[in-house]
C-alpha cells in the first residue's frame, strides 16, 4: 500500500485531502488576459451580475485538472478555463464534483459550465450542450518490465481505466466484444476512482495496461521514472468540449471569448507550456464531436 501511495505521487501528483472550492489556477505563470467590453456583452445578465462562473470540476485526471501538493486545483484545463472567464469578465469558481453530478447538476443551475476533461458524446448531448476547445484520443500505457499491451492483444489481459470516462464506459466493451467474437477471452476491465490508481496498477504489476485520454496517458508516462511506456498510438482523436445547458446563451460567448483567447496566443501558450499542444484546435464550436 506504502509502495503504490508514493509511486501514487510519482506518476500523477495529486492531493489526497479534498477542499471544496478553489477560485483561479496557481499553476505555472500567469497570462494575462484583459476582459473586453463587446465579450463580456455576450453574457447572459444573471452570470454577469454576479460577477463569475460556477464551474465543476473533478480533480482527478492529471495533468488537465488535478490537486497540486498545496491540495490547489490546477492543471491545463484549470488554466484555459481561466483564461477564458477572464475574457469575459469574469472570474472562475471551481467546484469539485464528478462527471454524473456535473453533467446532471447544470441543467438544475448547480453549475453554470463544466471543465473536465469532457469528450463530447451524442450520448452527453441528449442532456447537454457542449462547447469544443480541444482534440484528445485514446491512448494506451503498459509496464516496462513486462510485455508491451495496447489494443492489438489485450484479449485476456487485465485493462484499467477510470470511472465514468468514455474509455471505460464505450471504448474498452467494445474492444472485449470483439475479442469474443473472434473466439478470444474478455479483457478483464478495471475501474478505478481516480486515474493515478489506474496507472500506479499497471506500474506495480497488478494491471497489464491501463487507457485513458492521450495527454494524460502521456503525462503519466513522463512521469513514471521508467516504469510505465506507451503501448500506442493516439487512437480515435475526438474534441473535448465545456457542457453547459442546453439551449444556454452563453455557448455563444464561450466560443468568443476561446477565439479571443486563440487570437491572442493565450491558447496556445498554455497548451504549450504544458506539452499538449498537440490537440489544439483552431476552430471552436458547439456540438462538433461525433
Amino acid at each position: 500500500m506504502a509502495a503504490a501511495l508514493a509511486l501514487s505521487c510519482a506518476v500523477a501528483v495529486t492531493g489526497c485531502v479534498k477542499n471544496a472550492e478553489h477560485t483561479g489556477s496557481p499553476a505555472g505563470p500567469k497570462v494575462k488576459v484583459a476582459a473586453e467590453a463587446e465579450l463580456a456583452d455576450l453574457v447572459p445578465k444573471p452570470i454577469a451580475d454576479k460577477g463569475y462562473l460556477k464551474i465543476g470540476i473533478g480533480p482527478n485526471y492529471f495533468p488537465n485538472e488535478y490537486r497540486d501538493s498545496h491540495n490547489k486545483i490546477v492543471g491545463w484545463d484549470v488554466e484555459i478555463g481561466d483564461a477564458m472567464a477572464a475574457k469575459l469578465g469574469l472570474k472562475a469558481k471551481y467546484v469539485e464534483s464528478n462527471f454524473p453530478q456535473i453533467l446532471s447538476g447544470l441543467g438544475i443551475g448547480d453549475y453554470d459550465i463544466g471543465i473536465s476533461s469532457f469528450t463530447d458524446t451524442a450520448e452527453r448531448r441528449q442532456k447537454v450542450d457542449f462547447v469544443d476547445y480541444y482534440k484528445a484520443g485514446t491512448q494506451w500505457a503498459s509496464g516496462t518490465r513486462s510485455e508491451k499491451v495496447g489494443p492489438g492483444n489485450a484479449c485476456g489481459k487485465t485493462v484499467g481505466a477510470q470511472n465514468n470516462t468514455y474509455q471505460l464506459l464505450d471504448y474498452l466493451p467494445a474492444l472485449s466484444k470483439k475479442c469474443l467474437r473472434a473466439g478470444q477471452p474478455a479483457i478483464k476491465i478495471d475501474s478505478y476512482d481516480d486515474q493515478t490508481q489506474s496507472t500506479t496498477a499497471v506500474a506495480v504489476g497488478k494491471a497489464d495496461a491501463s487507457v485513458a485520454d492521450s495527454p494524460v496517458t502521456a503525462y503519466a508516462v513522463k512521469q513514471s521514472h521508467g516504469q510505465l511506456r506507451l503501448s500506442s498510438g493516439i487512437l480515435e482523436a475526438a474534441p473535448y468540449g465545456i457542457p453547459l445547458k442546453k439551449g444556454s446563451g452563453l455557448s455563444r460567448a464561450l466560443v468568443a471569448a476561446f477565439e479571443a483567447i486563440e487570437k491572442d496566443g493565450t491558447y496556445y501558450k498554455i497548451l504549450k507550456r504544458w506539452g499538449v499542444h498537440a490537440g489544439a484546435v483552431d476552430t471552436f464550436e458547439v456540438n462538433g464531436g461525433s
